[in-house]
């Protein structure tokens, strides 16, 4: 008989498999290999196994490695990550691997930590303990654990005793039990003590609605205003899910015969997404403390490599029961999911900007209904897309698109108080900033408000949505502004560096003495960044001790740790930052957020500017008085008559969604219309616009259910040294525009300008 084909996937831009030969190892569906490609080895993953191929065997090169002591990938996974790369048109091989773990794409095995499990046997099950010798005392105790608990990692027996080990390893040699090796989980200790708050009225009707449907697939929007409990909630949905495996397991065990552990993947497990790193510590210290019988890990990219790997390994073979993580955590292979949590769904993190442009949201709504269990998103400003499916027709016109969506397509819990009953929300005031003298950038009412909050000695929160010091450097003789060479934006300030600095693309240069246009002297900083601010308010408030929390100053491992540590022993007065301090943080004392700067969103060509706008600020002003203190909003403002901060002095998300949603569907946008544009960059700009009109007489050609837009420039028409521009497609109907997508891509790949023009498909986009 004839060995069999193997069909590999590998990490070339190529949308297909490679036929190779098993070389007498015995490999299975989803294992990692090694084989030669080109003049080099790489990494592949085993896709499937044919008795033929397409290319004449004696052709075919045999595999170089199979990494058999490796779990393989299962077929859900396989499944999912097929689906994504077929949805958002990008090459199989590449989004499987980059799917995976760093060190599971080097040409190496992935070795982890390791530590042995001990597991009670039936003969060990029917020894009376107290017929042993007294003086086998640690013999006597770690039979005991084990006859009570049916397995012991070495971990654990270490709590036992110094010699516990030793004692287990005896235990094996008397066939009372058995050993293997098992990952080793990173125990935390627990916080003890940690009291259960009880649920107020609506979290109580969120935690039972789902709990009524938990064993089936439903989409939940989790609509709760900031500091109303929806991490609560999050909390007893996966008590109730947990604890049900949990017992479940403890029946198993109690079965006669039955030798189930805890350590078996048997128990359930729960994906919670958050959109960036810096939410994580806070989160999982939470759940820790809540939850600390269950193991926890976090996958995200301030992790080492080697963590990565085994955190990744503990969800892989179901050891890790709650994960935590950002975008890349939903490809994660995980046995016995049963819940999936999106924190902040509404956040553009979700959406990868390269590669593979996937939305994780998007994909856990699909990976949940594959597995038949929920999927819960929450946020205080649900994206529009999200609201749309949870209103359904309510906030249709008779211009939307019916086939668009299914009424109340998710189902729509809401939270309107805050969890702590002695919490109110926030006074937000409007500044008009055309109205008063501002001192350095700040509004007289806001140096007041900060003045008085050092006298009551509590903490106050300046956003502003721009680091470095200031951005733009000016000559005041000829306007000459610091332009980036390599990006259609401009430089900005960062004076403690005395450097000028491209946020885009990382180009710096050092400030010039004079002005290289007409080599005048006065160059001056204008506007204000993170840095600016900071430095002003210590000219301001000289006893107010300032932290500034921005990439540049939290680029440290831990920084941004540390300085929220201090802020939650009152060891900081003022905190200065960007967005990454605008959602997920609950600092009790903090009872005044300051906006400096937020009018230029207002006047943006992107057409999701202002949902942006009215989230950033929601977020940021729900970070003041959530504890019994009132909290006071300032935002400095040229517009204070908007409609949009009209909105926000309410608190009413609803009725600025449904307003935004009635102009999208007057305009046809999304939610209206499923979108997608074909980007192209190049050095050479003429090589783009080819492309670009060659695609574009192909899409009109091949699909008259699609509108396809003339080529356009992006507002940043050049980033990195590429020329950029796109074409914009959209159709009420998904499948038409897939269909069309799938086509097009076809031919794209067949042109010439094809290999001289970076492309890409970006399916949902974000920004046109």
């Amino acid at each position: 008989m004839s060995k069999p084909i193997l069909k590999i996937a590998l990490d070339v831009p190529l949308a297909r498999l490679f036929d190779y030969l098993s070389a007498d190892q015995h490999v299975q569906i989803g294992q990692r290999v090694l084989v030669p490609f080109g003049r080099r080895n790489q990494i592949g993953i085993v896709m499937g196994k044919a008795d033929t191929s397409e290319f004449a065997v004696e052709k075919l090169k045999p595999i170089t490695q199979a990494f058999v002591e490796e779990a393989p990938l299962d077929a859900e996974m396989l499944s999912l990550i097929k689906f994504s790369a077929d949805y958002y048109h990008y090459p199989f091989g590449q989004a499987l691997l980059a799917a995976l773990p760093a060190r599971l794409r080097q040409v190496a095995p992935a070795v982890s930590r390791k530590q042995y499990l001990y597991q009670i046997t039936d003969l060990g099950r029917q020894v009376d303990i107290e017929s042993m010798p007294k003086r086998q005392r640690v013999l006597r105790q770690v039979l005991a654990a084990l006859q009570v608990n049916n397995a012991q990692t070495e971990t654990e027996l270490d709590e036992l005793s110094a010699s516990a080990r030793k004692a287990a390893k005896e235990l094996v040699a008397l066939a009372y039990a058995t050993s293997e090796q098992v990952l080793a989980i990173k125990r935390v200790p627990a916080i003890l003590n940690t009291p259960q708050p009880a649920l107020n009225e609506e979290q109580a009707q969120a935690v039972a609605s789902i709990t009524q449907d938990i064993k089936m697939f439903k989409a939940w929007l989790l609509h709760g205003i900031t500091g109303s409990g929806k991490t609560e909630v999050y909390i007893r949905l996966m008590q109730h899910i947990l604890q049900e495996a949990q017992d479940k397991l403890e029946a198993k065990n109690n079965t006669h015969g039955s030798i189930a552990t805890k350590h078996e993947p048997t128990s359930a497990q729960i994906l919670v997404l958050v959109p960036e790193i810096n939410l994580t510590p806070q989160l999982e210290a939470r759940f820790r403390a809540r939850l600390p019988q269950y193991s926890l890990v976090s996958l995200h990219s301030s992790l080492s490599e080697s963590e990565r790997l085994h955190n990744w390994q503990l969800a892989q073979t179901g050891a890790a029961q709650i994960i935590i993580g950002t975008r890349l955590s939903i490809f994660t292979p995980m046995p016995n999911l049963k819940l999936i949590i999106i924190d902040e769904e509404h956040d553009s993190s979700y959406k990868q900007q390269d590669s593979m442009r996937y939305h994780a949201r998007d994909v856990a709504l699909v990976r949940a209904k594959r597995l038949n269990i929920p999927v819960v998103l929450g946020s205080a400003t649900p994206a529009l897309e999200s609201w749309y499916n949870a209103m359904g027709n309510s906030v249709q016109t008779s211009n939307a698109a019916p086939s668009n969506s299914q009424p109340n397509k998710y189902g729509l819990l809401t939270l309107k108080q805050r969890a702590v009953t002695a919490a109110q929300l926030p006074k937000i005031d409007c500044i008009d900033t055309t109205k008063v003298n501002l001192q350095h950038g700040l509004t007289p009412q806001l140096i007041t408000a900060l003045r008085l909050r050092l006298e009551r000695k509590e903490q106050s929160l300046l956003f502003i949505n721009r680091r470095g010091y200031s951005p733009v450097l000016l000559c005041s003789a000829c306007h000459w502004i610091a332009p980036c060479t390599r990006c259609s934006s401009r430089l900005v300030v960062h004076l403690g560096q005395r450097k000028l600095r491209c946020h885009h693309c990382g180009h710096e240069q050092r400030i010039p003495n004079q002005c290289p246009s007409c080599g005048d002297a006065d160059l001056h900083p204008t506007g204000h960044g993170t840095q600016r601010l900071e430095q002003t308010l210590a000219q301001l408030l000289p006893n107010a001790r300032i932290a500034r929390v921005d990439r540049d100053s939290i680029s440290r491992k831990h920084a941004l740790v540390e300085i929220l540590d201090k802020v939650h022993n009152q060891e900081i007065d003022i905190l200065v930052g960007t967005q990454m301090l605008a959602k997920g943080h609950d600092f009790p004392n903090l009872t005044l957020v300051g906006v400096i700067d937020t009018d230029s969103a207002l006047h943006s060509p992107d057409f999701r500017a202002s949902e942006r706008l009215f989230a950033q600020l929601m977020q940021v002003a729900g970070r003041a008085g959530r504890a019994d203190k009132v909290g006071q909003v300032i935002i400095q403002t040229a517009f204070p008559d908007h409609a949009l901060f009209n909105a926000l002095r309410t608190q009413d998300y609803a009725s600025y969604a449904n307003d935004l949603l009635q102009e999208r569907a007057q305009v046809q946008f999304p939610p209206y219309v499923f979108t997608a544009l074909l980007r192209a960059e190049a050095h050479d700009f003429t090589l783009v616009q080819k492309f670009l009109q060659f695609a574009f007489v192909q899409a009109r050609q091949l699909s008259t259910h699609v509108v396809t837009y003339d080529p356009v420039r992006p507002q940043m028409e050049r980033l990195k040294g590429m020329e950029r521009a796109y074409i914009l497609m959209h159709s009420t109907q998904r499948p038409a525009l897939q269909k069309l997508l799938t086509q097009l891509v076809t031919e794209l790949r067949q042109n010439k300008l094809s290999a001289k023009v970076r492309w890409a498909i970006d399916v949902n986009p974000l920004e046109f």
